[in-house]
């Protein structure tokens, strides 16, 4: 089920919808802060259930519900409550709650009314078996095959016909959206009553499909091409796609094939039908993918620097935009970028991986089959960079510790401020400004001090000679070493051993 879940507090809102993540086959499709942003989202997405507190600001989840039942959208209502709200949820429950939960809520109460619900809307759907529409819906997505005459028998056609199958791919279509889809199926319906057109959305795919007798094709490709196809919708464009079966034992082999197109919108757009020509005749260029960028994220993100930071993110999906390849390709070149920010947030700042984890975006790019889907769910990675980037103090911690740890690990060797930052995949004028702001004092000067403090621990503990203890410690020069003993200690080696004796 596809579920919505409007809460005014954050951490219950949250952890509502990490458990049915974690713990559900269900999909939260969107979460509000109040009534308004709630009526807007149900509108928008059209989940079949909304979990709803009842007191919050704006407007109360009493009044989101009225307004849209109004409406007369598919929706399972659940009212959230305290005990000194119980008053207010019965109120609720006679206007057409499904149930409502107390809080603090236990997890196990979320899940059994999760499944309780599913459990009506199922024996709702069986209640309909017998239209055309939920016939095709169980033969094409639920695997319902049952005989190809009773689903003929339904649509009052013959098995042995030739069929169009036009599907659309409709990501999180609004109600807006789809009404407008709905408007023009139905005039075709006037246009030609003498044909068989069925034509219904289905929530568990996110598809509108819509099966029709091969008649007046010509007639019916024109009046979609120039009234729908190219419309501008609110939620973004459709994948549409359109097929021939030869007989109803087609049908399901067409559908599958049509599925399979929807990503070509990808690289060739939504502006009309995504034909098996067009796909075929598709050609993939060679590209690259701009692991130039990931260096530029990563130095804008060590930096602060949000503006840059925001510019390498937008670049780097201008250029996927662009790029002439295969639909897979494209999404795994965001889930490979995805990954490295991930993997960036996780090293340097927990906020912002917490955040991402919350958003489980690997799994939403999984499922992204439009390029609108890709911009939103890459936009909220982004957005989850730039709302924390003046807080990232742990990464200036993180950066220093790597250094220091580097330091005490490399110390007898030759190392510079350059090979240093370079490792850390810096800039040196970053690192030296970081190292001075975070110790209070430059790297040079630190990397003396802890070489002296080890000669001063080896002059003292044995008896090595002091050309030896100065290449212990990071010194070719024993002259250059006895110099800067000198001047960080106020005396020689040899005179320090002395004193320690």
């Amino acid at each position: 089920m596809r579920i919505l879940v409007v809460e005014d507090e954050v951490k219950i809102r949250k952890g509502i919808a990490s458990l049915i993540n974690r713990h559900t086959e269900h999909t939260v499709i969107g979460e509000a802060k109040n009534g308004v942003e709630g009526y807007e989202m149900a509108l928008r997405h059209l989940p079949e259930v909304v979990i709803t507190d009842i007191r919050m600001p704006e407007m109360d989840g009493l009044q989101m519900m009225q307004k849209l039942q109004e409406k007369g959208g598919p929706w399972h209502f659940v009212i959230l409550s305290g005990y000194s709200e119980f008053e207010y949820a019965r109120q609720a429950l006679r206007c057409g709650a499904e149930d409502y939960l107390l809080k603090p809520l236990a997890p196990e109460d979320v899940m059994g009314l999760l499944s309780s619900i599913q459990e009506k809307i199922e024996a709702e759907s069986r209640k309909t078996r017998g239209m055309p529409e939920k016939k095709l819906r169980d033969y094409l997505i639920e695997n319902d095959l049952g005989s190809t005459g009773e689903l003929a028998a339904a649509c009052g056609c013959a098995e042995d016909g030739v069929f169009r199958l036009v599907c659309a791919y409709t990501g999180n279509a609004g109600q807006e959206d789809r009404e407008v889809c709905l408007d023009r199926f139905q005039k075709l319906k006037q246009m030609f009553p003498k044909q068989k057109i069925y034509f219904f959305f289905t929530e568990s795919t996110g598809e509108f499909i819509c099966f029709l007798e091969d008649q007046n094709w010509d007639q019916i490709l024109k009046e979609l091409e120039e009234k729908l196809l190219g419309r501008k919708l609110s939620g973004g464009p459709w994948a549409w796609t359109v097929g021939r079966a030869k007989g109803l034992t087609e049908l399901k082999e067409v559908y599958e094939d049509l599925k399979a197109r929807y990503a070509y919108g990808l690289v060739l757009g939504y502006g009309a039908f995504l034909t098996r020509e067009r796909t075929e005749a598709f050609a993939p260029e060679t590209w690259q993918y701009p692991k130039i960028e990931e260096s530029r994220l990563q130095k804008a993100f060590y930096k602060e620097d949000r503006e840059e930071f925001k510019k390498a993110a937008d670049r780097f999906f201008q250029e996927l935009s662009m790029a002439r390849i295969l639909p897979g390709q494209i999404r795994e070149s965001c889930m490979k970028m995805v990954n490295f920010l991930t993997g960036m947030a996780q090293e340097h700042h927990r906020g912002i991986y917490e955040q991402l984890q919350n958003l489980h975006v690997v799994r939403q790019i999984g499922r992204a089959v439009t390029f609108q889907e890709l911009t939103d769910i890459f936009s909220e990675v982004v957005d989850a960079f730039l709302q924390h980037m003046g807080q990232c103090e742990d990464i200036s911690n993180y950066t220093i510790k790597r250094t220091i740890d580097y330091i005490r690990m490399h110390y007898p060797e030759s190392i510079s401020l350059e090979g240093v930052a370079a490792r850390l995949d810096i800039t040196p004028e970053y690192l030296s400004t970081l190292f001075n702001r975070e110790m209070g004092e430059n790297f040079s000067v630190f990397l003396k001090k802890f070489r002296i403090s080890h000669a001063k621990r080896l002059l003292k503990g044995t008896d090595k000679k002091f050309y030896e203890i100065a290449q212990d410690v990071g010194y070719a020069d024993p002259k250059y070493f006895n110099r800067v003993f000198k001047e960080l200690e106020g005396v020689s080696p040899g005179d320090y051993r002395s004193l320690q004796r």
